[in-house]
């Protein structure tokens, strides 16, 4: 949500979410602790029957640098999911030597892409 989306995304559905204090520190990633959502798993269930689609139809997860969708896609395996890839370069990439995510990822392949998002793609807390 804070770098764009590639165009042929069904859903946002997030696999870590923000503190609402930002509080905890991870010293180990240098940034701020990021938890695993809880409603992750139970939300692409409930996307996928939306579309009337069983954890056997493939789905494609991506995130900045593909990290979080690799982990994201081992909980969905965990839950009996059978089709479930991740985008091993990211959205993203790998940073540049100038420090900038500009070498391999989609967006950097000239994969199509948007910054803007749309409502009915994005999850909601129910």
């Amino acid at each position: 949500m804070y770098l764009g989306m590639a165009n042929s995304v069904d859903a946002l559905v997030p696999y870590v979410e923000h503190q609402e204090l930002m509080t905890d520190w991870d010293d180990v990633r240098g940034g701020y602790r990021l938890e695993p959502m809880q409603d992750f798993v139970p939300e692409v269930n409930r996307r996928l029957q939306s579309k009337a689609l069983t954890k056997e139809a493939v789905v494609l997860l991506i995130c900045r640098s593909g990290d979080r969708s690799s982990r994201a896609a081992n909980r969905l395996m965990d839950d009996g999911f059978t089709q479930v890839w991740s985008v091993v370069d990211g959205f993203e990439g790998d940073m540049s030597k100038e420090g900038r995510r500009s070498v391999n990822g989609w967006k950097n392949a000239g994969l199509p892409w948007s910054y803007k998002l749309e409502r009915t793609r994005m999850y909601f807390p129910r």
